[in-house]
Formats: structure tokens, sequence, C-alpha cells
């Protein structure tokens, strides 16, 4: 469910990155968009409010929504997103 919203999301105005990291019991989306004003018309969009009405039943506690500015951001040697030459992601 998660990868189809991103997939449609992406093509979203403004969208710059979305990383999904998940742990045992708890699943973490990261968004970065090109303005403030973007990010508010994709949280006020049908795509938004759908997803969440889609979610909302798998939820044990409401989910928490945090807008963060970036103040540093540094790649490594190696590409961000590098191909992954191991066979494990």
């Amino acid at each position: 469910m998660v990868r189809h919203q991103v997939d449609l999301a992406r093509r979203t105005t403004g969208m710059l990155l979305v990383q999904v990291l998940q742990g045992d019991d708890e699943i973490l989306v990261i968004s970065s968009w090109r303005s403030a004003k973007d990010l508010r018309a994709y949280a006020e969009s049908a795509l938004a409010g759908d997803f969440v009405a889609r979610l909302a039943p798998l939820l044990v506690a409401p989910p928490s929504v945090r807008s963060l500015e970036i103040k540093l951001a540094v790649e490594g040697s190696e590409p961000f997103l590098a191909r992954d030459e191991g066979g494990e992601g």
C-alpha cells in the first residue's frame, strides 16, 4: 500500500524525495519537497486524503506528522541512490 502511494505521489508537483523506513512494528515515511506550498498542496489533496483513509484501519495510533526544515545535507563519496550491486536491498 505504501509503495503504491509513493508511486502515485512521486508525480506530484514539488516532490523531491521519499524514503520509506520500516522497523519491526512501525513505518516511517520521510519526504522532501521543493517548497512548503508544494507540501501543503499535497497534504490537502484527495490523493493524500485517500491514503490516510485506507491506512487508518491498520494503525494502532493516529499517525504523527511533523515538518522540519533541512539545515544541512551532505552526500558521501558514493551516490545516495547507488545501484544495489550486492543484491541485498
